[in-house]
């Protein structure tokens, strides 16, 4: 049946309105080594006026490729197709954008294509007057920038990026090796204008770290590193250090010597992922890795992973929002390396006595999975913590619901909820405050003082529920009850 005899068509949020302006030119979106097709090469995007109607052009010949079966394009083996109403679909809008339009860097880890090609250099066209073309009105409310490249800090013109962010209120996710120190970075994270830094560190020792970077400034990324951390302690931002496990960099030293720095530094988060350079020229949806081995990196990844967690540090499976969503390669060495940690956790059964080092910069309030109720519609019940599963109605009930994402947005749009008045979204996010969600308002947690809702709803993924709710019930008084939305499957990239 074709998508016309159902009434749907075959469209994604990011052929939709996303833009990749890379080295290689401008196109719809690039998930690790997976891309849709290029609208114009660098060469082309550099001797054409680009306006936003030619974008919206670009992006509608994508759409009819994608919803004609006698076609072929990338975009059909993605994992991040959906079926939508044809008069939902939009091309004129900016939301997620892919900012690589250069390779300059003052790196050259052995395990990054750029290096191996020897591929690194200024970018062809002026992406900053591309992104220009759109307006504050044309963006949609959950944009987002990756920020990467090349290593963004060396741009000549990087704070004017910022502040075009800044001024259409487009989260900034800054991908960087943190070599240099940017006071630009700095306030961003402190004002919450910058969501996320994420900064590469791939290596636990200076000697790792010079072997794989070619670079002896092991020493400066950590200072680094805590400049920013303590700048998204302050509440704006946050600061992820990622970890690639690569051929170098799989060895007990790097393990215990990552997994130490990180303890020591309390960033907000530590991101675990995999070199997926092997595997860019196979099809998204091979069973395989094309031969490539990645028995070391899977057995070093859990090892870190629970070094980490051993002493109260929740490492972040970087590629379940990233690889593993287009890529089923990328599900594959996320479902081994998760299965792998299992095993060794099953062998280690005896860790009373271990050291158990609290994140010192926390006030030491916590919640655990049992102090909020569980919340589902379909049917529609609640759950308190030890007991049973209990019908509930939401009739006249005043809601509120954080964060705002994805899946709170599809949790509004449930039937169940109907009785219900919304008195709002609420989230950390500085950018997203006044901004409005299908009508609703969104503010910061701090505006639920006034506002005494009946219950609150906290629908995000797993490993941030509590972390939300134990911000929220700091700002509430004790008779509000705060519950945890958990729904049977959902994917969410916030």
């Amino acid at each position: 049946m074709t998508t016309s005899e159902t009434g749907f068509v075959k469209s994604c949020p990011k052929l939709e309105s996303g833009l990749r302006l890379g080295q290689e030119g401008i196109h719809a979106c690039q998930l690790g080594p997976f891309s849709s097709p290029i609208y114009w090469t660098a060469e082309e995007a550099a001797a054409t006026t680009i306006t936003r109607e030619m974008i919206a052009e670009k992006r509608r010949w994508i759409f009819d490729l994608l919803n004609d079966d006698h076609s072929e394009t990338p975009c059909k083996h993605c994992h991040m197709v959906v079926l939508k109403k044809p008069e939902e679909v939009r091309f004129d809008r900016l939301g997620h954008i892919d900012l690589a339009a250069t390779t300059t860097c003052n790196l050259r880890c052995n395990f990054c294509g750029y290096t191996q090609f020897d591929s690194f250099a200024e970018a062809k066209y002026d992406a900053l007057t591309v992104l220009r073309l759109f307006s504050p009105e044309d963006v949609v409310w959950d944009a987002a920038v990756d920020f990467n490249g090349g290593e963004p800090t060396l741009l000549k013109d990087f704070d004017d990026y910022i502040d075009y962010f800044a001024s259409r209120r487009i989260r900034v996710f800054l991908y960087t090796n943190a070599v240099i120190y940017r006071q630009s970075v700095y306030d961003g994270l402190a004002r919450g204008t910058i969501r996320w830094v994420c900064a590469s560190l791939d290596a636990g020792t200076p000697s790792s770290y010079e072997k794989i970077k070619k670079s002896k400034r092991y020493a400066d990324v950590l200072e680094n590193i805590a400049r920013y951390s303590h700048a998204g302690n302050q509440g704006g931002g946050q600061v992820s250090v990622k970890y690639i496990f690569s051929q170098d960099n799989c060895g007990d030293d790097d393990v215990a010597g990552f997994s130490y720095a990180m303890l020591a530094i309390r960033p907000q988060e530590v991101w675990l992922t995999f070199d997926f350079d092997p595997l860019c020229n196979l099809p998204g949806d091979c069973e395989d890795f094309g031969g490539h081995d990645y028995t070391g990196h899977i057995a070093a990844y859990a090892k870190t992973y629970l070094m980490l967690e051993k002493h109260g540090l929740e490492a972040i499976h970087f590629p379940e929002k990233h690889l593993a969503v287009v890529s089923l390669q990328g599900k594959v060495l996320l479902q081994s390396a998760k299965a792998e940690i299992e095993r060794l956790r099953k062998e280690r059964k005896n860790v009373e006595g271990h050291l158990l080092l609290e994140d010192f910069r926390e006030s030491g309030n916590s919640v655990a999975t049992g102090e909020v109720a569980s919340f589902t519609v379909s049917p529609l019940r609640i759950r308190q913590s030890g007991q049973e599963w209990q019908t509930l109605s939401l009739a006249g009930k005043r809601l509120a619901l954080a964060p705002a994402c994805t899946l709170s947005r599809q949790l509004l749009a449930s039937p169940e909820l109907d009785g219900a008045e919304i008195v709002g979204f609420f989230d950390r996010d500085a950018v997203l405050h006044g901004k409005f969600v299908d009508g609703i308002k969104v503010s910061p947690y701090s505006a639920l003082q006034g506002l005494s809702p009946d219950m609150v709803v906290v629908a995000a993924p797993e490993h941030h529920r509590y972390d939300i709710a134990r911000t929220i019930l700091a700002q509430l008084n004790d008779s509000t009850p705060v519950t945890i939305y958990q729904p049977d499957e959902y994917s969410i990239a916030r």
